[in-house]
């Protein structure tokens, strides 16, 4: 029995998706926590790099090597640690935000904090929503600093967190929703990707573009290939070089929102502290993306879960060459450092030894490209504005309300544009990968209504 699951696992890790297979993998969990617990009196910040960031990444470069090759969670430790230990001073800038839910019935009364102050603290106290916090610093006693430190090595979007950044800082704490309102949110969010996904899911399966690897993004769409009163219809209306990306674009949202939304929402019976709907829910407004095009879609609208700890080491940078936080300089160390980090990290998706026989390295290449590309769409953005500013466009008055649609409308247009240019790429790994053969629900809405029968995993 045990050596079935082994082999089980084995071909998990080897051909379906990277994971553990080397105690060196473990290691740099256990030594992260580690160093930061350890009193900047005892071991300052270049003593802690030199004393625990070297066998981190020898750690890392092991499992890598000789435990099954490169995955995401492991990529994401060894940035996370060099961020933490090397990059940023936690133990001098960070500060913990508590937040403390109080009642709403007489605002005139004072704010209590949820513990007493001590040197520990540097409190400050502020009701928004009926919500007060308090922030902590690093702390003195050791009981006080595991818990600052275990909340903070998974709070890996730095939300609750101060962090000696203006333009992070000045939006923490997040504003709050309710238990209720959240369950409300995640609700919708729940039923609307449901059924996005179970909509491109569809057409992907009617699409052989999607499964026959010898198809590119704009071959023809084969004969008879609509049924009626389904969304296959599309493919009589729209080009595949258009409908194709879009198809790939909603299975990585809808999936991503989806999961969030179903995970998440049973941990509202946590107590306040640690309760996800004190936290920002994983996307942004969709608007950011028609006021500020890519920049809107990646820097707000997309979720944020890697956006500090692959921007940091850019951050850093500019740090070291002395230049302005907000200048162009800095924008560009961050992006280049934001996406670079972010294509390496999300070819760990690829297993060593794809089922389908492709080069794992020329999987996690075209993955990388997608987010390596975007920069590219950075400049060209920041480019146009910054002509459109020498050439006085939009200057003297309002552009009224049609010419705010008219923006919109064209920087919709550049956005469609571009990822139709670029998330091919991501098809083309998704299907050497085998993803689109595989219906991400169990049971389909659209296949009740063609086929009659609800089940898709089953025979």
């Amino acid at each position: 029995m045990s050596s079935t699951l082994y082999d089980s696992y084995q071909h998990l890790i080897t051909h379906i998706v990277p994971g553990p297979n080397s105690i060196s993998y473990f290691i740099p969990l256990l030594l992260l926590p580690t160093a930061l617990l350890i009193l900047p009196s005892k071991f300052s910040r270049s003593q802690l790099s030199l004393l625990f960031l070297p066998p981190i990444h020898a750690c890392f470069l092991h499992s890598c090597l000789f435990g099954g090759g490169l995955d995401v969670i492991s990529a994401n430790v060894v940035v996370w640690s060099t961020d933490l230990i090397a990059l940023q001073d936690v133990r001098a800038t960070y500060k913990r935000i508590h937040a403390v839910e109080t009642p709403k019935k007489d605002p005139t009364s004072p704010l209590v904090p949820a513990a007493p102050l001590t040197q520990d603290n540097e409190t400050s106290l502020r009701s928004s929503n009926a919500l007060s916090t308090w922030e902590e610093s690093y702390p003195t006693t050791f009981s006080a600093r595991v818990s600052w430190v275990l909340t903070l090595l998974p709070s890996i979007r730095l939300s609750g967190w101060k962090i000696g950044d203006p333009a992070h800082d000045s939006t923490q704490p997040p504003a709050p929703l309710t238990r209720s309102g959240y369950i409300r949110h995640a609700a919708l969010i729940a039923t609307t990707s449901f059924f996005l996904l179970d909509t491109a899911a569809f057409l992907a399966r009617h699409d052989p573009y999607f499964t026959d690897r010898s198809l590119s993004i704009s071959s023809p769409y084969p004969s008879s290939l609509s049924i009626p009163a389904s969304p296959t219809t599309l493919f009589l209306i729209l080009p595949p070089g258009f409908l194709r990306p879009m198809i790939i674009a909603t299975h990585i949202y809808a999936l991503i929102t989806l999961g969030g939304a179903l995970t998440t929402t049973p941990l509202l019976l946590l107590p306040t502290p640690l309760s996800p709907h004190l936290y920002p829910m994983f996307f942004g407004p969709f608007s950011s993306v028609l006021d500020r095009g890519l920049r809107g879609l990646w820097g707000t609208w997309w979720h944020q879960t890697m956006r500090y700890s692959t921007s940091m080491p850019g951050r850093a940078l500019a740090q070291c060459l002395s230049l302005r936080p907000g200048s162009k300089g800095d924008y560009a160390l961050r992006t280049i450092s934001a996406f670079g980090l972010s294509g390496w990290i999300h070819g760990g998706l690829v297993p060593p030894e794809p089922l389908g026989g492709v080069d794992a390295w020329k999987v996690r290449g075209a993955i990388g490209a997608f987010f390596w590309v975007q920069v590219l769409g950075f400049a060209v953005e920041v480019g146009v504005r910054d002509l459109a500013r020498w050439m006085g466009w939009g200057k003297g008055g309002r552009e009224g309300r049609w010419g705010k649609i008219g923006k919109r409308a064209g920087v919709l247009v550049w956005v469609l544009s571009w990822l139709c240019g670029t998330l091919p790429l991501l098809g083309w790994a998704g299907k050497e990968l085998g993803y689109f053969g595989v219906y991400p629900l169990p049971f389909s809405l659209w296949k009740r209504a063609v086929e009659g029968k609800w089940s898709t995993w089953g025979a």
